[in-house]
């Protein structure tokens, strides 16, 4: 088994393809209408109001029974901030300073941590709250 990709939800499906099209630098490699878009690196937003605006409650060549039951079932809990994405850069000090130069999100200090080895990293908030976790070399 791979991962094939990691879906994040989103709320503002423009603002959110902004912050990860600055903070990946690159455009999307796939999009599908307003509801879904992908980028190289196995990271795909997704944009559940596109969906609400046309299930309905009732099958159709579209949605079948279980993803409508799905769809609408309330598990009471949030779809963001269940997952910190890390991603690696070359430069920490680098990326950091372009991304605050960037204004995208809000970002943490530079952290670090030596429990079993030296680790440095920094958070930065997308528009809809998950938090992506930033390390590399320093």
């Amino acid at each position: 088994m791979v991962l094939g990709t990691t879906y994040i939800y989103v709320n503002d499906l423009k603002k959110s393809l902004e912050f990860y099209s600055k903070l990946l630098q690159e455009n999307p490699w796939k999009a599908n209408d307003d509801r879904w878009v992908q980028f190289s690196n196995k990271i795909a937003l997704y944009n559940k109001d596109y969906d609400a605006k046309i299930i309905g409650k009732e099958p159709s060549e579209r949605f079948n029974q279980a993803y409508i039951d799905d769809f609408y079932k309330d598990t009471g809990v949030p779809k963001n901030n269940l997952v910190v994405f890390n991603f690696e850069v070359d430069d920490l000090k680098e990326e950091y300073e372009r991304l605050k130069k960037a204004n995208i999100g809000e970002i943490s200090e530079l952290m670090y941590v030596n429990v079993h080895m030296p680790y440095w990293y920094f958070n930065i908030i997308d528009p809809d709250g998950n938090t992506l976790e930033i390390t590399g070399r320093i």
